[in-house]
């Protein structure tokens, strides 16, 4: 293979063999071999080099993120999964049998394992202000006059008259052709126009929508009216500019919504203002009714309001359950409140007593013992209650009530997510060994297979190259004493027998694989562990959890291998650095190697560009002499032949 160096050995100020006829090329490149050798070399350590920190790397992350998940000791650390962590192993599991009325939301750990009989004899409720009006009024839309002239212009321009009606939002187009509205004449009227406008409006609503035509002050006004029989919840829409030839605005719909003025409310006044539990908000008639929810319900006033658009009203309700949560609400300017919830709620300007349904406590009895809550949530002796129904009442052959239906809670430590866990840690320790020890033990072929020069990519296919850089990538950590001293660490770990517990792993039916092959991978017996933790529970936790126990050791052992701090880092990032340090990584001992190595290779390219400059220059004169020869040799055999 030919060999590649750093920069073309052409010389772009030679003669390039034009006289000698040599391959000058040829022979500077094969002048330069021996330096250029000398780069691939090192440029080929360095590619090593860096292959070896990527390899570091991933064990510290695999080490790492074993450490993270089951021995997490930071602050604030999740107990999920957690084996350094006594909570965990008192985690806690909670169910109820016998009617509806309860729901677990969570047990904590160490939450009292004595059975729970309850009764829920009153749920907590809130405070809450229904409305008694329909808001937007009447189902119409209201729109004016005809304009006549306005259509014949559009009728002339587009051949057609359109615009667009919308009804719970099945959206229609209302056209009306010229030819539909002329009198006999061949003249567009007033009255052709409405007759058509019925027309089209009963052909594509039928008779949901209606067409109202009412006689003011001798014109013909029209409206829109939406006919369901007097059922609310109902949306009748206009859009599209053409809609104003008949008086309607276009947008305009039957409903408000959040996004509507105070001013389209049909309000008393400019401005607004009222206190509501003592908090006092004041706004205009060109407030939205979005800007009125948003300020009341980021206030201290404890009440959230909000419009519903099915049933067209609002509601106010406190934001806290209990009886003594309330709405109280006076209005000292303007009529916005009394116009939403109903004039008849409202007496001299304050809200009347029997117009808000009160909050209640919940009432419960709970082994016999009766008492309240402000809320249906609540937690007691580690167990945090839904109550979600009223029990069940127990009836006698007359129908009178002689008892209720119990709900009973049971609590018991969560022996099988400690199972679970223990079994998870048990596979993904043996995932991590194994990672490891194919570091430590393949076949190191990369003695034999050093990274390929660029003039060696040349010639190869992108198979070959993939072949032979995944030789070249083998076995660079093979027999690495830190990450073998790790390993042996571990295991010494796993099965020295803590001073505070009367079990060690191979009690409770982990031990090591008896098959050479698995290097240390641990094995369960899953019945064993399972009758370990149903009955031996403590001691397993003593086992894991503690100054001596095995998460604390192994934490230490992984910590002095992988821990990712830059004052102190352990062995892994010493050598290499982290991925998510690069702290650690410019303080790393290979790091040093590869700006050594850079080194190297920058004095030899410099070494390499100068022999290239001197031997062309040699040749280059090489060129000057033989080319003067030629032309003195000319001159004489041409005085010859005289």
């Amino acid at each position: 293979m030919n060999v590649n160096s750093t920069s073309s050995v052409s010389s772009n100020n030679g003669f390039s063999g034009m006289i000698s006829g040599m391959d000058t090329d040829s022979l500077v490149e094969k002048l330069l071999s021996g330096t250029q050798s000398k780069i691939d070399k090192q440029k080929g350590l360095k590619t090593q080099t860096e292959w070896k920190i990527e390899n570091y790397r991933d064990v510290i992350t695999q080490i790492n993120s074993f450490s993270t998940k089951y021995f997490n000791t930071s602050y604030g650390a999740s107990t999920k999964n957690n084996l350094a962590s006594s909570a965990f192993f008192n985690a806690m599991t909670s169910k109820v049998t016998g009617g509806n009325a309860v729901k677990i939301i969570s047990s904590a750990a160490g939450a009292s394992t004595e059975d729970m009989n309850i009764i829920v004899k009153q749920l907590a409720s809130k405070a809450k202000l229904s409305s008694s009006v329909n808001v937007s009024g009447e189902s119409v839309l209201k729109g004016g006059k005809v304009n006549i002239d306005q259509i014949k212009s559009v009728i002339d321009s587009n051949g057609e008259f359109t615009f667009t009606l919308s009804l719970d939002g099945a959206q229609k187009a209302i056209t009306l052709k010229k030819e539909d509205i002329m009198d006999a004449d061949g003249n567009i009227t007033e009255d052709a126009v409405i007759s058509a406008l019925e027309t089209e409006v009963s052909q594509k609503f039928g008779g949901y929508v209606k067409v109202n035509v009412a006689e003011v002050d001798g014109a013909k006004n029209l409206s829109l009216a939406i006919d369901f029989n007097g059922e609310k919840g109902h949306e009748l829409r206009i859009t599209g500019s053409n809609a104003s030839a008949f008086g309607f605005e276009p947008g305009s719909s039957t409903r408000i919504s959040t996004s509507s003025k105070l001013s389209e409310l049909g309000l008393t006044g400019d401005s607004f203002s009222f206190e509501i539990n003592g908090e006092k908000f004041s706004f205009t008639k060109d407030n939205t009714v979005a800007e009125v929810i948003s300020a009341i319900n980021k206030s201290d006033a404890g009440v959230k309001l909000s419009y519903s658009s099915i049933s067209d009203s609002f509601s106010m309700e406190a934001v806290e359950s209990g009886s003594k949560f309330g709405i109280s609400i006076t209005e000292t300017s303007g009529d916005f409140l009394s116009k939403i919830f109903g004039s008849d709620k409202f007496e001299n300007g304050a809200l009347k007593s029997d117009a808000v349904v009160a909050g209640q406590d919940a009432i419960v009895s709970i082994n016999g013992n009766e008492f309240s809550r402000t809320s249906n949530n609540f937690t007691i002796d580690g167990i945090t209650l839904q109550l979600t129904d009223v029990s069940a009442q127990k009836l006698d052959a007359n129908g009178n009530v002689i008892g209720y239906e119990e709900s009973k809670v049971t609590t018991e430590r969560d022996t099988e997510a400690i199972f679970n866990t223990i079994k998870s840690f048990v596979e993904d320790y043996n995932k991590m060994i194994e990672k490891l020890n194919e570091y430590v033990y393949a076949e190191p072929t990369y003695r034999k297979y050093a990274p390929l020069t660029d003039a060696q990519r040349d010639e190869m296919t992108e198979s070959q190259i993939e072949k032979w850089e995944e030789k070249s990538k083998q076995g660079l950590l093979y027999g690495d004493s830190t990450i073998r001293n790790f390993l042996q660490n571990m295991r010494s770990a796993l099965y020295t027998k803590s001073t505070t517990s009367k079990v060690a792993l191979y009690d409770i039916g982990i031990e090591t694989s008896s098959n050479k092959e698995d290097r240390g991978k641990l094995v369960i017996d899953e019945e064993a562990l399972k009758k370990a933790l149903s009955t031996n529970i403590e001691e397993v936790e003593k086992l894991f959890v503690g100054t001596n126990g095995l998460a604390s050791k192994l934490t230490g052992i992984m910590d002095r291998a992988a821990k990712v701090s830059a004052a102190d880092p352990g062995e892994l990032v010493r050598i290499a650095g982290a991925k998510e340090s690069k702290a650690t990584q410019t303080q790393s001992t290979l790091y040093n190697e590869l700006k050594r190595i850079d080194d190297r290779i920058s004095i030899l390219n410099t070494r390499y560009n100068k022999e290239k400059d001197r031997y062309w220059k040699q040749f280059n004169a090489m060129e000057t002499i033989i080319s003067n020869y030629s032309s003195q040799s000319a001159y004489l055999g041409q005085q010859f032949t005289y």
